[in-house]
């Protein structure tokens, strides 16, 4: 409450309207688009004035402190566009940042009143944030004790302040004056028709306007494409410089594999049991009844029944402007880590109120990198939620052992991930491999070039 950090809508609006930032102006007489020059920060003839008004930004929300901190203008506009991804009022409708002479973007303002502009939410700037502050929750319980007493110390779901800290799941009775989990999105969907430049038979679309994936990657221990094939395969994958993924989703109550499943829609999925879902544009992944999971534990069965029951209409996740985002919509909470062996205890709950940004292509680019010229390990890009307890685990309780665990993997992310590891390999064990190569093998050098070709990660 204390923080001097202004909102961002009613802010950037302020900027626009100075007309101090090059580039920066109204499209429309309505002052509904806006216009902000996009210039990759590897162009050679890039200048101050092209990232100006991300300068602006970081210095305003106390991320950059003038002539203390050293200035990086590369996360500097990543960490604007994370801003803006993450907030309702804003709807891209134009992307010209591949144009040569000049690159830039086209934001719609969603809410056009003015009131309704200055009394949005307060920023959640911090990337890694996901605790919902309006909710606080009791430390996990310690590993000596049974599950059903670890769990009745957990506050496990919402409750209205009414109530008086209550917990539902000792009272077994759900509170009436519940936070409003109203389906509003925060980011809009990704719309198919505004991409150009799609080459025509490497990307399909599929149901829901979701872009379809191009054929994946053979088994890079037996067939290593070309530079020039690569590159056909990055052009299904970054259509236009933008992600596109399906979904492999693996299912565990209490670390037993229940259900597995390939999301096909690029858009995202939506995690339910047992209701009508309110995103259309989402492919629906459902939680199987205890019924049919012949699991013998009846402690296990009813708290994980009572989990269930709460989650509304669940959990999203989605991909928006090269992010993979969360929001709860349900009253039993969610946690998250990258991998399922986090290096830090410290829980991460998925708000029920803005977006949580999970993962980002910046972030798989870079662990990627790192892998490939060997000052890294393997990039963790598989995404690990916990529904009803807390995640990471303050007393190192492992995954296996909480009720409701969900593996979400990136295709896209595994198969490039894959092919890196087939590159480094082909150099430890090219007389295993019998490759035939040649100039236009695809080496770390080359896959780096394409890698750098396709994604905006700047």
């Amino acid at each position: 409450m204390g923080s001097q950090k202004p909102l961002l809508c009613p802010w950037l609006i302020k900027q626009v309207d100075s007309c101090q930032y090059p580039g920066l102006h109204w499209v429309n007489e309505g002052k509904q688009q806006f216009r902000i020059p996009w210039k990759h920060c590897l162009r050679q003839n890039i200048s101050a004035d092209d990232t100006k008004i991300f300068e602006a930004w970081a210095t305003a929300s106390g991320r950059y402190k003038p002539g203390i901190d050293v200035p990086n203008p590369p996360v500097w506009k990543r960490n604007f566009r994370s801003a803006l991804a993450r907030k309702k009022h804003f709807r891209r409708v134009r992307d010209n940042r591949s144009d040569p002479h000049d690159p830039h973007l086209v934001y719609e303002i969603q809410s056009i009143d003015q009131e309704a502009r200055a009394s949005s939410e307060e920023e959640e700037d911090n990337v890694s944030s996901a605790v919902d502050v309006g909710h606080a929750f009791l430390p996990a319980p310690p590993n000596t004790r049974t599950l059903e007493v670890s769990l009745e110390d957990m506050t496990l779901f919402d409750y209205s302040p009414g109530n008086s800290g209550q917990k539902l799941l000792e009272s077994g009775n759900l509170s009436k004056n519940i936070p409003n989990c109203s389906p509003i999105l925060a980011l809009p969907p990704f719309d198919p028709s505004q991409a150009s430049g799609i080459v025509e038979g490497i990307l399909g679309t599929a149901p829901d306007g979701a872009w379809a994936m191009p054929p994946q990657v053979e088994d890079p221990n037996t067939a290593m494409p070309s530079t020039s094939q690569f590159k056909e395969q990055m052009k299904g994958y970054f259509p236009n410089k933008e992600l596109v993924t399906e979904f492999e989703v693996s299912i565990y109550y209490r670390g037993r594999t229940i259900a597995k499943e390939v999301v096909k829609n690029t858009n995202g999925l939506r995690f339910s049991y047992n209701s009508q879902s309110a995103f259309p544009y989402l492919q629906d992944v459902s939680f199987p009844a205890t019924a049919s999971t012949f699991i013998s534990d009846q402690q296990q069965v009813k708290y994980t029944n009572q989990m269930l029951e709460r989650m509304d209409q669940g959990l999203t996740v989605e991909v928006q402007d090269n992010l993979i985002t969360a929001r709860r919509y349900g009253r039993c909470r969610a946690f998250w880590s990258m991998g399922e062996n986090p290096t830090s205890l410290e829980p991460q709950q998925i708000s029920n109120k803005n977006v949580t940004v999970l993962y980002s292509l910046a972030d798989f680019n870079k662990e990627l990198c790192a892998f490939l010229n060997s000052t890294g390990g393997s990039p963790q890009y598989s995404i690990w939620l916990c529904f009803g307890e807390l995640w990471p685990d303050p007393d190192g309780k492992p995954w296996n052992k909480k009720l409701i665990v969900v593996q979400v993997t990136p295709v896209t992310f595994r198969l490039l991930h894959e092919l890196a590891h087939g590159i480094g390999a082909s150099s430890l064990r090219s007389e295993e491999m019998n490759l035939q190569l040649s100039d236009h093998q695809l080496s770390t050098t080359s896959f780096l070039s394409v890698l750098e070709e396709f994604m905006d990660i700047s």
